[in-house]
């Protein structure tokens, strides 16, 4: 999809909010997968998820690096491909089996310098080189990500938690608007 039909269909038709930890989010960027926990709200919130459906990328505090400090916010927007159940087969910090509820990209686009960071690399092998090699590249993942005080100025927000949530359609337009201008990266799988 052309960036400007994203921009369009996001504006006019919507989009959720999905929510996790950076170094989760940048496994997103080299597996093109999401996955939830078996748990009953997310059950049912996972088998409402249908190809074309567009997801951004909320990033919270870190889980896995330590005391690690980094900005929270949108860091990227996704388009659904397909989802399936099934254990993570590049599971890096977590059992392959915690997050059975998958679903994968076919596009993404992300707001920081993917560029200096090693896409190709499998996650697993990111983690084994260690937490100061991860912190490196979420540092790039996270430049540039539309903060919560970012909407606040503009004279909205949308909530900071649940791990999937409808972004609700009054917010459609100025967050389309302020995502629009930071799409740097794309990738299709």
């Amino acid at each position: 999809m052309h960036r400007e039909d994203l921009l369009k269909k996001m504006e006019t038709q919507g989009f959720r909010k999905i929510t996790g930890p950076p170094e989760d989010w940048l496994k997103a960027l080299v597996d093109m997968e999401w996955g939830f926990r078996d748990k009953e709200r997310l059950r049912k919130e996972w088998e409402k998820i249908m190809e074309g459906d567009i997801f951004i990328f909320h990033s919270m505090k870190t889980e896995h690096l330590g005391d690690y400090d980094t900005p929270t916010g949108i860091v990227g927007v996704g388009v659904v491909s397909s989802t399936y159940e099934g254990e993570d087969n590049d599971p890096g910090f977590e059992p392959s089996n915690l997050r059975p509820l998958r679903m994968k990209f076919g596009e993404t686009w992300w707001f920081g310098n993917i560029d200096k960071i090693n896409v190709k690399e499998h996650f697993v092998e990111k983690v084994r080189k260690g937490r100061i090699y991860i912190r490196k590249e979420v540092d790039f993942l996270v430049i540039n990500c539309l903060t919560f005080s970012e909407m606040k100025a503009k004279g909205f927000t949308i909530s900071t938690q649940g791990a999937i949530q409808n972004v609700k359609s009054d917010k459609w337009k100025p967050l389309t608007e302020m995502i629009g201008c930071r799409m740097r990266y794309y990738i299709k799988s």
